[in-house]
């Protein structure tokens, strides 16, 4: 990994040097400075550059409008990209007869208040912070005033006679470093609090804090990007290239950005310009939209040559950039789940347990009326401002698809023909991240975990020499930075389901509509564009069962022992209980 290097214009810009002398409260005097002009920033005061307030006395709160001692000024970003901005108080001196009184400061934009504090404990020569990282957008003008007083709480006015503070306004102007973005097009991985991106090292098999600045990710290569999550507090912080051991990793997500689709024919196009079949299909064209941008059509319209938004990345009412995917089957309890390779799957859930062991990630609970919510969780380092849930059918097919396009395996330059598709994960007792090294069972036991090591037979003790691409050809990219146990592995409920038809799945009210998606119809006449069961049905044989009344809820990916009939495209049908082959796979988006 290169060091990282922070990119930092600073200007420090000295905007006015106060100097408030208390003599029997009567007078306040300022020396003057001008304004400095950046590449980035440009600081203007209020006409004549100065302030003056007579009859300096305690005041209340409310009255500092009127009252109190300020300045007012501007700031503006001249620059062509965004900037960033600290207001301080520095080089403040109080002499003794302040010594034991309290000044206090606002700060307001416009008529807004932004920040208040006070002096109480500030001595000589020292400094204030009053606010940090103020955003500036090209051109965007924000006016601010610094008011500063003396607390009403300083009644003994005669022990403030010539009494004196002093300080310096000063503005930091900076650009901070530019966040590195691959050439696809594709949007920046949205990082929650607690979340560390993260790269693989080939040669020690293991991962590491990534630097945002290089190259972390790029889709044009298959490399998705990758970001994990620890109960350890000292890897959040942690510098580019720390390895994160993966006994101190409790989740591992891969982010999908947004995109638009289209598939051109039945089955796609192979890259020899001809169609694909039902055995053989070819390229999904994936276009990636810029932020929230809705470049395509309605995605359940009956015409091919057009692109389709995705519907997974309009969540609710809100439009997404992207979301995270869990890169592994969920594992672990139900109150404490985890995301990472070599473990058994959580199996034998009914569906609304699966659904709420996904939401335990951000610590969501769910109430009698359905409603969601969410209060963090520490053992993963998320906030209340995560969102973490069962996946839905459209979030199963906005991953199939992106696989099939040329950014996943189907676009991977390592593989050709039948090994384009996924290989299975057919391990006994449903470990997730495991792969057969193919399509279909071997009857030797042979495994290769998730990294190409080549597993002892009939065990998990994956040790041996690497065969590349055996183990990762099981992942969505044909690379480790895929999303893997899509094929096989243990059969995977989705939120998706016959409309008003929970049976045994233990529902007796639903989740808000955002979390799950409404099928319509029973058979083929419910299926949906964009959920990887309507235009993709049998590709590669998968198996393609729709709900019923008998069978409500969608299952997808197939079994260990599905052999060929498993498949990122397969889906079936259960009624909802729990079962020993039933698991689930975790969301997180940032709300």
């Amino acid at each position: 990994m290169k060091k990282r290097n922070a990119i930092i214009i600073s200007s420090i810009l000295t905007v006015l040097l106060i100097v408030i002398s208390i003599a029997y409260f009567t007078s306040i005097s300022s020396s003057i400075f001008q304004g400095i002009k950046t590449a980035y920033l440009d600081i203007a005061y209020e006409s004549e550059n100065t302030f003056r307030l007579n009859n300096l006395i305690p005041i209340k709160d409310n009255q500092i409008k009127d009252n109190a001692a300020k300045i007012s000024f501007t700031i503006k970003n001249y620059g062509k990209t965004e900037a960033y901005a600290h207001v301080n108080l520095i080089d403040i001196t109080i002499n003794d007869n302040f010594k034991n009184e309290s000044f206090k400061w606002a700060l307001y934009q416009e008529e807004n208040l932004i920040k208040e504090g006070d002096f109480s404990s500030i001595g000589t020569n020292t400094s204030l912070n009053l606010h940090n990282d103020i955003p500036f957008q090209p051109n965007e003008v924000k006016n601010y005033t610094i008011y500063i007083w003396i607390s009403e709480n300083n009644q003994d006015q005669s022990s403030m006679m010539n009494g004196s503070f002093k300080g310096k306004v000063e503005i930091l102007g900076y650009a901070k470093p530019s966040i590195y973005r691959d050439d696809s097009g594709a949007n920046p991985p949205k990082l929650v609090s607690g979340m560390i991106p993260v790269i693989y090292d080939e040669t020690s098999d293991n991962w590491e804090v990534a630097d945002t600045n290089s190259e972390w990710y790029n889709y044009g290569k298959q490399i998705w990007a990758n970001a994990v999550t620890t109960s350890d507090e000292t890897y959040r912080t942690a510098k580019a290239g720390t390895e994160i051991p993966m006994e101190s990793i409790n989740s591992m997500w891969v982010w999908i950005p947004r995109y638009k689709y289209r598939i051109e024919g039945q089955y796609g196009k192979l890259e020899d310009g001809t169609y694909g079949t039902q055995e053989n299909p070819g390229l999904i064209n994936v276009a990636f939209e810029s932020g929230t941008n809705t470049t395509g059509t309605d995605s359940n319209i009956e015409v091919n040559s057009d692109y389709y938004t995705h519907p997974a990345f309009t969540f609710g009412d809100e439009k997404l950039e992207g979301i995270w995917v869990g890169k592994f089957e969920t594992s672990g309890s139900t109150t404490t789940p985890i995301i990472k390779p070599g473990v058994v799957s959580l199996l034998g859930l009914n569906v609304k347990q699966f659904f709420e062991t996904n939401l335990n990630f951000a610590g969501g609970i769910m109430d009698n009326n359905g409603t969601v919510t969410f209060s963090g969780n520490s053992t993963y380092g998320l906030t209340s401002s995560t969102d973490t849930h069962m996946m839905k059918n459209t979030e199963w097919g906005a991953v199939a698809y992106l696989s099939q396009s040329k950014y996943g395996k189907m676009g991977n330059p390592n593989y050709s023909s039948a090994d384009k598709e996924i290989y299975i994960n057919a391990t006994y007792d449903n470990y997730v991240g495991y792969s057969t090294g193919g399509i279909s069972l071997k009857p030797s036991g042979t495994n290769y975990f998730y990294n190409d090591r080549l597993c002892e037979e009939w065990t998990y003790n994956c040790t041996l020499e690497k065969v590349k691409g055996n183990g990762t050809g099981a992942s969505t990219t044909g690379t480790v930075y895929g999303i893997y146990d899509m094929s096989g592995g243990g059969i995977e409920y989705v939120m998706a389901n016959l409309v008003n038809n929970p049976l045994d799945s233990e529902f007796t009210v639903y989740p808000e509509e955002k979390y799950y998606d409404k099928i319509f119809a029973e058979y083929s006449e419910g299926a949906i564009k964009g959920h990887a069961t309507k235009e993709t049905r049998y590709w590669y044989q998968d198996t393609g069962d729709f709900v019923e009344k008998a069978s409500p809820w969608f299952t997808r990916g197939g079994g260990s022992y599905s052999k060929e009939n498993a498949g990122i495209f397969a889906f079936s049908i259960y009624n909802g209980s729990g079962d020993i082959f039933l698991s689930s796979r975790a969301i997180l988006i940032s709300s």
